[in-house]
């Protein structure tokens, strides 16, 4: 009993929330148990799971990445021009891989320069990051003139729409990337130079932590991330359009700030923040069967993130005093 206790007192608060609001919504949520609903929850906390992985690290870091939802949008209109039934390979064998290809280098490269204008030019990640995203979404509006672009391959739709069993194809893709980014944070060096870097970069430099590279890293895993969302998106949604992702950000955030995860670097962890999507995406799907607006659920996501970033300052005050 007593070894029983122990166990439950290590389980983070965020799971009890996540537990209490599932109880909360099968009991007072229309529709909520059913096999419909089960696999539209799976698909959603997917895509926000994969790319909320890669912002985690910028915001250990003190940071942010703005610029992720355009590497979705960028990188997914790119990659289905280039596969598509009229696109640049239609029809050739390789069509798909090299269209994969494509989108994961497309975050790589918003992650390269996020990370040099950081580390060489000194910008704040916000800034650079916020740039970013407004050059990235321009360029997809201005390469696909506003179009959507479908007509693209089984081999490749089958990423977002095939199932084993009930579990979709996307989660277990999903669940690889989680798994990926929580053993880099706990079981690697990196993962221990991206805490230190991220509480207190002049003393991790003095211990010798290679903070520039390790700056360099977190922006290249983020946009790497990214990638692997849009490649995600486009599967689920057989089809690719500018508009991608564009109202995504604030869900991104509100998954890793209330799952505990520090906007101010450091502290947190992967698990929470797949506790955190996976709240954050039952609050859409309850409240969309209760009939509410989607204005009225973005005020209550802004007001979870006020919320949890008050906690956190409290916490922090608490702990220097």
């Amino acid at each position: 009993m007593k070894k029983a206790l122990e166990k439950m007192k290590e389980v983070s608060t965020i799971f009890w929330v996540f537990l209490g609001y599932v109880i909360l919504c099968i009991i007072f949520v229309p529709n909520f148990l059913n096999l419909y609903n089960f696999k539209n929850i799976l698909g959603q906390i997917c895509v926000l799971l994969t790319v909320a992985c890669g912002v985690h690290f910028t915001v250990l870091n003190g940071g942010v990445d703005f610029s992720a939802t355009a590497v979705i949008a960028l990188a997914g209109v790119i990659g289905a021009s280039i596969m598509s039934a009229t696109g640049l390979l239609a029809g050739k064998w390789y069509a798909v891989p090299t269209a994969i290809a494509v989108m994961l280098l497309i975050g790589l490269g918003f992650g390269l320069i996020n990370g040099f204008s950081i580390i060489i030019f000194k910008m704040p990640s916000f800034i650079v990051t916020m740039a970013m995203q407004m050059i990235g979404v321009g360029l997809a509006v201005l390469y696909t003139k506003g179009m959507t672009i479908g007509g693209l391959p089984s081999s490749f739709t089958i990423l977002g729409t095939g199932y084993i069993g009930i579990i979709p194809y996307a989660t277990v893709f999903a669940a690889v990337v989680g798994i990926i980014t929580h053993t880099i944070l706990t079981r690697t060096r990196l993962g221990r130079e991206i805490y230190a870097t991220g509480t207190n970069p002049k003393t991790a430099y003095i211990s010798g932590v290679p903070v520039k590279k390790t700056i360099l890293k977190i922006f290249l895993i983020s946009g790497l991330c990214a990638s692997c969302a849009s490649i995600l998106m486009v599967a689920q949604m057989e089809s690719a359009a500018s508009s991608f992702a564009s109202t995504m950000f604030i869900d991104i955030m509100a998954s890793i700030i209330i799952g505990g995860t520090s906007p101010f670097g450091g502290r947190g962890k992967i698990i929470d923040t797949l506790i955190g999507v996976c709240i954050i995406i039952l609050i859409t799907v309850s409240m969309n069967l209760l009939g509410m607006k989607w204005f009225t659920i973005s005020v209550i996501k802004g007001c979870i993130i006020l919320i949890a970033v008050s906690l956190d300052l409290v916490r922090q005050s608490r702990v220097r005093s």
